[in-house]
Parts: C-alpha cells; structure tokens; sequence
C-alpha cells in the first residue's frame, strides 16, 4: 500500500524520537535523536512551502483555463527555483514565491524576463500576470524588479529602478512618452542609466545619474541636447522634466538649460557656467583668430529702433546679442519674445541701469538677479552674459557679476550712435567708419536700441545694413557671443 506524505512524515519522526512505530520514548533523545528532529523539521518545513506553492500553481493554471488556456499543457514537473516554485507549460511559465503567490509569464516578455535571469534575477519573481496595457496596444507584467513592457512596434524591454517610477509618472505605455525602445542601459560615461522610448514622434527619453535622479527628455529640446552629445555635451545631465514658461517650454540641465519657442519652433541653449578665462575680465574681444565679428545691442531706453533692427539681421542672416535692463522688460513686456523668437541671444543689463561702482556687493546681486527673474518670467534667459551700465566696473564687481554666475562682456568699439547726430554733424556713415576702423578677429560691436532724447535718431539702425555689407566684403562672418564661451 502506497502512504501519504504525512504518514511517512509521522513515520520518520517516531523513529527518529526511538520509539519503534508503536513504543513510547524513555526520556529525552539523545544527541544524534535531536539532529535527525532538527533536520526532520526543515525537511517538513520545506515539503511544506513545496506542496503549498504547487498547490497554488495548479490552483492558478485551473484558473486560467488550464490545458484550454494559452499556457496550453504541462512540460514535466513543478521543480524549486530560489525562493519558490515553478512549472512550465508549451506556452509559458507559472512562477509561485511566498510573497508573491502564482503569476504567470509568456511570449516575448517571458522571453525578455528569462533573458534578465528570471526570478534570481534584477526583475525578481512576477507581480502580474501578463495584462493589457491601459489605453495602448501592448502587454506588460509587473515584477518585483521593474516590468517588462511589449508591443509590436517596440517589442518586449525591461523598465526598472527610479526610471520606472518617472516613466509610470509620466503614465507608462498610455502617457506621452509611450512604450520603451530599450531596457535600462549605462551610459557612455559610465556615469548614469537610460531608457529611450517611443512617444513624440519615437525620441523621448529619460536619463538618470546618482547626482540629478531621473528626468524626462524629449521633443525639440531632446533632439538639441542629442546634436550637443547628450551627458557628453557641456549641459552634462538633465535636473528637471521639461516644463512651461512664457512662449514655450525648457528643461534644465547640470549646466545650462534648453529653451523652445512655441511661436518660432527653435530652441535656445543655455549655458549657466563661465569658463575660467573669462573670470576677473570684463571681455573686449572675442578669443579667437576666425575672421568674425559679435553684434550687440544695449536696450534701456526706448524700443524705437528694435523693430528695424530685427528687420535689418533676419534679411540679411545675421545673429545678434541684445543686452536688456529689467526695467525695459517690463516697459515692453512682448519685446523680448521678438528677440529670441528671431534667433538671437540675450543678456542682462541690470534692472534698473545703475553705476555698479557705486553700489554694495548685495545691492548688486540684487540687481543682477531682478533683472534674471524679470527676462525669464518673459521666457528668455540672459545667462551667462552680463553687461555694465555705462560700462562702470572694477575688480570687485566684476568678481560681484562672475560670483552671480555671469561673465562681464565689453565691447571693442562702441558706435556712439545712442549720441545722435550731434546737432547734424553726424550720421549713419559715422556709425559705419567707427565699426570698420575697429574691425579685427572677435570683434565685439556696441549698439543700442532706442532713440536719440533730444534729436529723436535712431543711428544705429540706420547703419545697420551697411555696417554689416562692409563687415562682409571685408571677409568677416557674424555670431553671437556664445562664441566667447569656447
């Protein structure tokens, strides 16, 4: 006659206590009796947890549809796996642990899953059974390690870790960054962790480092980070998801930020460091041999001429770096978006134009970071760049402007067209003799926007469109002051 597993149970440990199959034990064990108890009691322990996680599996195959189901029939036996118990079916995997009870895996997510080791690997044992993915086309399990993600145009990919999180902020498959187009993988640098995706338009990703955690990248912005050279790049890595501002969008970075304009779809990239070079100077002229020339326009006054000017550099494809009070913001609140929507850089002037020598170290960080909040609350940036009211300075507040995070940008030659016309014995050609007499590699030009108080002249913008035909027969190019950064 063939017994149940508790008879021979029972069996076993009597024997083991020394009382036959139907005696009684005289007194305690002796030691050899006690070990053979101890190791009685894992065996029954362990034939235990075995029964119970065969149990569920059977219970949970039945559940399913059993032999009718997908997972179809059984292929051999339920075996151990570390930590549980699983069995194997022609169309997929019944995985049991204590604490996570019967889950089934199949197709190519348990393809990806046994791929990444299976439950003695990062995923763990399975949380889910495979499940439709809300509002998309796909499939996914959960584990206890991550998920694993499938759909027909992306296939099965892993998702774990602060990554995952992110992404299920985002709403996984279902939300705007779609379903993963790889599992997490290190980074060139061997620094931090990514996943790229499939939404907007396939380049979404989100990039992680023990230093900024895990942020989302996508769209224009990405596609600008990704020419840069993604965490190589200068910016290094993401510290904020992208979010709104005036006019667009911007994410940040380590060192810098991008910016989108909604209205002219291009993108500006901010760098928020200042070389070493450029600490303790109050820059004249661009470092460089390269035959070109940075055009800059001071606004404090009055926006008459900006118009024409913005007129006079798209026509003839030339950038330029307007450097802004914070009071003219707020005097021409849409001026700004003019100026970066057409292409050109910005920097801070101040916020209300003052002598820098004369003021404290606190009255000027004051200054310089009004001036900051008042051009971003406008949606641009006007870091890095930062230019001197009547250009006044010294070392201790060019240090005062480098500690803000700017470096000091002066000029080479300076029109003098905000002068006027001097009672009619100056003009446009004036404007032009001073910029050509100046002209050398890295040349840095002072403008400005605004008329003239007492004549009502606009000089600069008169002399605009010659001072860059001459600038060009003279073999010179034209960019803006990005370029003295390196």
């Amino acid at each position: 006659m063939r017994r149940s597993r508790p008879a021979v149970l029972v069996m076993t440990l009597a024997l083991a206590l020394g009382g036959g199959l139907g005696g009684t034990a005289l007194g305690p064990p002796p030691a050899s009796a006690a070990s053979a108890v101890a190791a009685q009691r894992s065996v029954t322990a362990s034939m235990t947890v075995e029964q119970t996680g065969d149990d569920a599996i059977v219970q949970h195959y039945e559940q399913l549809g059993g032999s009718a189901s997908f997972l179809g029939t059984p292929v051999g036996s339920a075996y151990d796996i570390a930590g549980g118990r699983a069995q194997d079916y022609t169309g997929g995997t019944i995985y049991w642990s204590p604490g996570t009870g019967a889950r089934e895996v199949h197709g190519a997510i348990r393809g990806r899953y046994l791929a990444f080791g299976g439950p003695a690997g990062l995923l763990g044992f399975p949380l889910t059974d495979e499940t439709t993915t809300p509002g998309a086309a796909g499939q996914y399990n959960d584990f206890a390690g991550g998920s694993v993600y499938w759909s027909p145009g992306t296939g099965a990919r892993e998702v774990h870790g602060a990554i995952r999180g992110r992404y299920l902020a985002f709403g996984g498959p279902a939300g705007l960054l779609g379903f993963p187009l790889t599992d997490e993988t290190g980074t060139p640098d061997g620094v931090g962790r990514y996943n790229h995706f499939s939404g907007t338009n396939a380049s979404s990703s989100i990039y992680w480092s023990p230093a900024t955690g895990a942020h989302e990248v996508y769209g224009a912005i990405r596609a600008q980070w990704v020419v840069l050279g993604w965490e190589r790049s200068r910016l290094g890595y993401p510290t904020s998801g992208e979010y709104g501002i005036t006019g667009g969008r911007r994410s940040d970075f380590q060192h810098g930020s991008i910016l989108w304009h909604a209205a002219s779809g291009r993108t500006d990239v901010i760098y928020t460091g200042v070389p070493s070079a450029l600490l303790g100077v109050d820059l004249e002229r661009i470092q460089t041999t390269q035959k070109v020339v940075a055009l800059t326009f001071d606004a404090g006054a009055n926006d008459a001429a900006l118009r024409s000017i913005l007129t006079t550099l798209a026509a003839n494809g030339v950038p330029g770096t307007f450097f802004l009070t914070g009071d003219w913001v707020n005097q021409f609140p849409s001026d700004p978006a003019l100026i970066y929507n057409a292409g050109h850089r910005i920097g801070n002037h101040s916020m209300t134009h003052p002598d820098f020598t004369t003021l404290t170290d606190a009255q000027i960080a004051a200054q310089i970071s009004s001036a900051q909040k008042t051009i971003e609350a406008a949606g641009g940036d006007p870091r890095p760049f930062f230019r001197f009211p009547f250009g006044a300075r010294d070392s201790r507040t060019i240090g005062d402007v480098n500690a803000a995070g700017y470096a000091a940008v002066r000029w080479t030659v300076d029109t003098l067209g905000w002068q006027g016309t001097m009672n009619g014995t100056r003009g446009p050609s004036f404007i032009v003799q001073r910029v050509m007499a100046f002209v050398q590699p890295g040349e840095i030009v002072l403008m400005h926007l605004g008329s003239n108080p007492d004549d009502g002249s606009t000089l600069d913008a008169a002399a605009l469109p010659q001072v860059i035909s001459q600038l060009r027969a003279a073999g010179y190019g034209f960019v803006t002051l990005d370029a003295a950064l390196g």
